[in-house]
């Protein structure tokens, strides 16, 4: 009991709901931008999770909660859609008031520590500052190939291919299909490439699509 007791006293206490909601938010925030991967959203299940467990014992203003929410919007948006600042701008003034105001006004013992939410607002910034200047850094980048240069390549037809089948280009297992017949262990040329499927001839042939 005094470990649940202890637990309990930890969570409910303003700086450590907030700390969880911001950090709750960040992992949400990745994962939106790059979902897939399972752990930002197995974070943002859990630690978005404690902090409303918090908040069913703390004074919470709505208006300022709503404010939070809407600075990661900005965020994400400014992620996904960069301009320039403007977003990442508009996220911190929110972050900011919604920091403020999170709690009532009107309980003092729901405060926030001003050092927690400057802190807190600082490291948001930095954070989402070094993330749009990394996701802008790989849109910038020229592709690192041209899916089409396998048109031409050669091959080796792993499975018999007629409607469908598998071919081996390179290092790179692909789905083919042919107009004709061919066996398993074919030497085969790359003539035309659909999303990730490949038509290809028998080497000897002709290439045509």
């Amino acid at each position: 009991m005094q470990f649940v007791d202890l637990l309990w006293s930890t969570l409910i206490n303003p700086n450590v709901a907030y700390l969880l909601l911001v950090a709750g938010l960040w992992a949400l925030a990745l994962a939106v931008v790059s979902p897939g991967t399972g752990v930002p959203e197995s974070g943002a299940v859990a630690l978005l999770g404690l902090a409303l467990l918090s908040f069913t014992r703390l004074p919470v203003n709505a208006f300022g909660l709503a404010l939070i929410l809407l600075s990661t919007v900005l965020f994400v948006l400014e992620l996904k859609w960069p301009t320039h600042g403007a977003f990442v701008a508009a996220g911190v003034l929110t972050l900011a008031g919604g920091s403020f105001f999170l709690f009532r006004a009107d309980d003092a013992s729901a405060r926030i520590s001003l050092w927690v939410i400057a802190g807190t607002v600082l490291a948001t910034t930095a954070f989402f500052v070094f993330a749009v200047s990394k996701a802008l850094a790989v849109r910038l980048r020229p592709p690192v190939q041209n899916p089409d240069a396998v048109i031409g390549a050669q091959g080796e037809a792993r499975t018999d291919i007629s409607n469908e089948g598998t071919v081996q280009v390179g290092n790179e297992l692909w789905t083919a299909q042919a107009d004709e017949l061919i066996p398993a262990g074919t030497k085969v040329q790359v003539v035309q490439r659909t999303g990730l499927r490949l038509k290809v001839v028998r080497i000897g042939t002709g290439a045509h699509a």
